[in-house]
């Protein structure tokens, strides 16, 4: 055993670590809690797991997360070499298996503002710290000495898999260093298939910033460049279970709120706007064609949700060819003529176009936590297509309790996780009359709520999210948003809107290396809700025998009120700023126990499905 002195440059003071190790060591931690630096002692005086035991259906996966440790010497080139797992009658390729090393982000620790009264886009002063954030990569690391490396573990099952427990290894070795570190590691695959991700049962919409992906990687949008990237981003998208599509059908749809470099739009409208000479309008589909086609070629978009003729400061920029300057107008609904002759054109040269690429069933106005949405709702009920058809409508609409006339004219819509817990009977009673109209209704997630998935949240709030999303039924969760990337997103993901990382929940790779987006953390907790959430649906319809143990599951699950979980509120650093709120230490503490009690039941009630079936 080492003993190393450390020195506490903040307060001057000293401590003693201990090493039970010589140089390089490992052991499993709780992939739903979070692990910082600053936790090492933490780690260390934790038993070290060498061995961690997973479960999964066939076509699913099982994830697990092991530290590094580094004692008083750096660690050079640390790699990872998995075996084959096999069982008594079958093998898993070491293929399937993905080790991935955990890059830490910079993040400002309370909560950023508002961009209403932050205009000039102040970065909020504060404290910062370090956060592990995103799965990055399987290539070889150097561990600083005195550090702890994460690493994400993802084994990934097949349809064609044997039923039975697999057993392998997985062993870590750095070049100045002889000795090398073994995990044993088993996952028990049942014998029940997941269904692919294109017919979940609950899906996931997370909106999308495509021009934020070009501006980061330094391409032109929608160029042949941008498309090939944008072909990985949205395929992991709809491995995730998302189905819907974000399009701009105006500039700045939601205020600007986005970061965009060196623009004044920070979210550019799909199509573009012109007035003609003549004072006729026309519109330019370029952009909007290349999104839709792309991501109908992936196999999603079959939801393509239009945002919007409620622009949250309802104006419209367009381009005056007879001026040949870019101009604007305010549209509101209160002045319902004026409203219908601007808006009106463009309805049924928007609908003409969807016709004719045969986008009119697919496609949504979407509204974004509007109110007085009356007017809009009757325009888009004027216009119809060459079948008489209207344009389906979509909206994050809260009021859903005392405004039902706009509530029920919705054919998916999604409330805030506080305006559910405010009205959850109303809200439960709504998803089973939505049901059975076909209509969807999904749960979203704020800037205000907690739990949450920031960057500051631990993992398991993620997932606790998706869980509690499922125990009221809802058909799905939307979450702003997918990819509205900061300025250097690897680096810090420090919003001056919202708080950190709120605005996006995959990674670029670095500008010098091949594009690939990356998930962080929070979104594969989310994922696994996802998975975990289509399994209980499909079981509960399917076998009629475990619907009690199914909703006893769901009823388990607390989160109907805020204070269900212990939480702090952290007051304002800046004047412009919101109070942040942030689960306690035993709110953590009690959350991490009861979402590894569900996973526990889930395993329990997929095993007496097994036995159901064969029987």
């Amino acid at each position: 055993m080492e003993t190393r002195t450390l020195k506490n440059n903040a307060d001057n003071t000293t401590s003693l670590r201990k090493y039970d190790f010589d140089g390089i060591d490992a052991t499993f931690v709780n992939d739903f809690d979070q692990y910082r630096q600053e936790c090492y002692d933490e780690i260390l005086s934790m038993p070290k797991e060498k061995n961690i035991n997973l479960w999964a259906w066939k076509n699913d996966k099982a994830n697990a997360e092991f530290a590094i440790l580094c004692a008083e010497n750096n660690l050079d080139n640390v790699k990872i070499k998995v075996s084959d797992m096999k069982s008594e009658s079958d093998t898993l390729s070491s293929s399937n298996i993905k080790c991935s090393f955990i890059k830490d982000v910079k993040a400002y620790t309370g909560h950023a503002g508002w961009y209403a009264n932050n205009p000039f886009n102040k970065m909020p002063k504060g404290e910062r710290k370090y956060y592990p954030e995103v799965i990055y990569s399987d290539g070889p690391v150097t561990i600083n000495a005195n550090k702890f490396q994460l690493v994400w573990v993802e084994i990934n099952t097949s349809k064609t898999a044997s039923a039975g427990v697999y057993r392998g290894s997985i062993e870590i070795c750095a070049d100045n260093i002889q000795k090398s570190v073994t995990l044993d590691c088993s996952v028990e695959i049942l014998d029940i298939e997941m269904p692919d991700c294109e017919n979940y049962k609950f899906d996931v919409e997370y909106w999308s910033h495509p021009y934020n992906v070009a501006y980061y990687y330094g391409v032109q949008p929608f160029s042949q460049e941008h498309l090939n990237i944008l072909k990985q981003h949205m395929t992991l998208y709809k491995s995730l279970g998302g189905h819907a599509v974000t399009a701009s059908i105006v500039e700045d749809a939601w205020g600007g709120q986005t970061y965009a470099k060196n623009s004044k739009i920070h979210y550019p409208s799909m199509i573009k706007w012109i007035k003609t000479a003549d004072g006729d309008w026309k519109f330019d589909y370029t952009h909007f064609d290349k999104w839709i086609t792309l991501n109908k070629e992936i196999g999603i978009a079959d939801k393509i949700i239009c945002y919007s003729l409620m622009p949250w400061k309802n104006v419209v920029r367009y381009y005056d060819e007879s001026k040949n300057k870019l101009k604007k107008i305010k549209v509101n609904t209160a002045n319902k003529t004026k409203y219908e002759q601007v808006w009106k054109p463009f309805l049924q040269d928007f609908i003409r176009h969807l016709d004719e690429k045969d986008w009119f069933d697919s496609a949504y106005i979407g509204f974004d936590e509007r109110h007085n949405m009356q007017t809009a709702l009757d325009l888009i009920n004027d216009v119809k297509n060459k079948d008489g058809k209207t344009l389906k409508i979509s909206a994050a609409f809260n009021d859903f309790k005392h405004n039902s006339a706009i509530f029920d004219r919705l054919n998916y819509a999604s409330v805030g996780l506080d305006q559910i817990r405010n009205n959850l009977k109303d809200f439960k009673e709504q998803v089973s009359l939505r049901r059975n109209n076909e209509q969807e209704t999904t749960m979203y997630t704020a800037t205000e709520h907690v739990p949450n998935s920031f960057t500051k949240s631990i993992p398991v709030e993620s997932y606790w999210t998706i869980l509690f999303a499922g125990s009221i039924n809802a058909t799905g969760f939307l979450r702003w948003a997918y990819d509205a990337w900061v300025e250097e997103p690897l680096k810090e993901s420090t919003h001056w809107s919202f708080p950190a990382g709120d605005c996006f929940l995959v990674y670029p790779t670095n500008k010098d290396e091949q594009p690939q987006s990356k998930l962080s953390l929070r979104l594969a907790k989310l994922d696994e809700g996802v998975r975990d959430v289509n399994k209980l649906y499909l079981m509960r319809e399917s076998c009629l025998q475990l619907a009690e143990d199914i909703q006893q599951l769901f009823d388990s699950i607390k989160g109907g009120e805020e204070n269900n979980y212990e939480f702090y509120t952290m007051s304002k650093t800046n004047i412009w700023g919101r109070k942040a709120k942030w689960l306690t230490e035993n709110g953590k503490e009690n959350m991490l126990k009861d979402m590894q009690n569900v996973k526990t039941k889930l395993y329990l009630i997929s095993k007496s499905y097994c036995d159901i079936k064969n029987k």
